[in-house]
């Protein structure tokens, strides 16, 4: 079963990406570059700004034409777009199989199965104070040499131009073992610099220690 996967959006998006491939690649899928070999079709979206929501938009009609025509059996969507536009997405692009919010994404092995098993219109969605602690290792895509670390999910500052508190849930720091295990699999898989993000990296906290330790 392979699987063409579409990220777009930022670098903390990205994480997600590879996590959710991490996931897939652990329950036996593989994957492919080419869209007419494609037997499931993810598509993690944006919709931050107003261009990276019209990607969002044409990319999603995109491989939905594609299913109708060619090989595909699922289409999933996941990410910030299906976070604010979940009913719109389902209701509008009926060959959307699944969608997930940006805090659902350690369910994509489950709701793939669901759709490939022929249920209809699977949403998955959880409280934005979530934070996914994904138990496989994630599936690297920016060339090995370097990938990012994401240290923390959300924004608790709710600035009048900005959706993200809205997409992406409060402030909360990814707790100092996670990010030290997750690490340590990124340097075992060849990396040799691991780029810190999140919405405001300098926020990060952990007992009350502001600071990384060495390891």
């Amino acid at each position: 079963m392979k699987i063409l996967c579409v990220s777009l959006g930022c670098d903390k998006n990205l994480v997600d990406t590879e996590m959710m491939l991490g996931l897939l690649n652990r329950d036996g899928y593989t994957f492919t570059d080419d869209e007419n070999e494609a037997d499931v079709i993810l598509i993690n979206t944006c919709c931050f700004i107003n261009d990276a929501k019209e990607e969002s938009v044409n990319t999603i009609l995109e491989m939905a034409e594609l299913k109708k025509k060619g090989r595909c059996r699922a289409l999933i969507v996941t990410g910030c777009m299906a976070q604010r536009y979940k009913e719109e997405i389902m209701q509008e692009i009926p060959e959307v199989d699944g969608i997930l919010g940006t805090s659902t994404y350690d369910e994509i092995s489950n709701v793939l199965k669901k759709a490939l098993s022929g249920e209809e219109h699977i949403s998955c969605f959880h409280e934005l104070t979530a934070l996914p602690d994904v138990k496989a290792k994630r599936l690297v895509t920016t060339g090995g040499h370097y990938a990012f670390l994401k240290i923390a999910e959300g924004c608790d500052k709710y600035c009048t131009y900005c959706i993200i508190p809205s997409l992406r849930g409060p402030y909360r720091s990814v707790p100092m073992e996670r990010l030290i295990e997750q690490a340590r699999e990124l340097t075992e898989q060849g990396v040799r610099e691991l780029i810190l993000v999140a919405q405001e990296t300098t926020l990060w906290i952990s007992t009350g220690r502001r600071c990384f330790p060495s390891f």
